[in-house]
């Protein structure tokens, strides 16, 4: 369960999907956050496992930024002794991005895995003005060209409920992972009812996979919620690997 360059979000590959409309009959949920057409600034945190075994929790932050139109998006690990194997208790994930009239658009990336190999560690820069993206990985420099809406593994949480709360219907994102740009494909999967710690909730469900991969990510969303996020699940060759769900909320 080792995922170099890929973030708790990447035990959080998992919040890479999206989803529709829906009511939850659950405790200090509200319909008003979807209602407003806006993207809510939340802290969640969820309760992650690994096939059979608890590996502990991952708190993941989408706020405001210091000027208009910028968000950052934060993930953070909370391993318990048995996730520590996997993910360092000091490991950090954050991007700042700015909102356009076509979605998120990433500006900045980091990434650092907690231990003491800096070498592990990733930064991105995006320049949008010359389609490019220019970072360190592995230990190297390196420069891409992107596509327009391009993403990196953190800012594409926020890019998919922000397409859902602005009613569109994402088919895919290239993305970003270490020094690499890869196709994810997204569909829909229809509506289940979830329960959860906080209560039960109507949600959306959205799959997404790397071309290429024989992983899947499935994600449920609570439009109540403003699409967030209240379960996921990544399978691999029909076989679930890792799970999370939500615990706990702050708006």
């Amino acid at each position: 369960m080792n995922y170099p360059h890929r973030p708790l979000a990447a035990l959080l590959a998992l919040l890479c999907t999206t989803a529709a409309m829906g009511q939850s009959d659950g405790p200090g949920s509200s319909a008003g956050a979807a209602a407003t057409g806006a993207l809510q600034p939340y802290k969640a945190r969820y309760q992650v496992g690994y096939k059979a075994l608890s590996g502990g929790q991952i708190e993941a932050t989408l706020k405001r930024g210091s000027s208009p139109g910028r968000w950052i998006y934060q993930t953070q690990a909370f391993p318990n002794m048995i996730g520590r194997i996997a993910v360092s208790p000091k490991a950090r994930e954050l991007s700042t991005m700015e909102l356009t009239a076509d979605g998120m658009r990433p500006l900045s990336y980091e990434f650092n895995d907690g231990s003491a190999d800096v070498d592990q560690d990733v930064r991105l820069s995006f320049d949008w003005s010359a389609l490019k993206v220019a970072g360190r990985a592995d230990g190297k420099d390196f420069t891409l060209d992107i596509k327009p809406g391009t993403q990196d593994t953190a800012s594409v949480q926020a890019a998919m409920i922000a397409a859902l709360v602005a009613g569109r219907t994402p088919s895919g994102f290239p993305i970003v992972t270490g020094s690499k740009l890869r196709d994810y494909r997204y569909w829909s999967e229809g509506k289940e009812t979830v329960s959860t710690p906080l209560g039960r909730y109507e949600t959306v469900i959205w799959a997404s996979q790397r071309n290429g991969s024989d992983r899947i990510a499935k994600v449920w969303h609570a439009p109540a919620l403003g699409y967030l996020p209240v379960q996921a699940i990544q399978f691999r060759k029909g076989k679930q690997l890792v799970q999370m769900k939500l615990v706990e909320l702050e708006r």
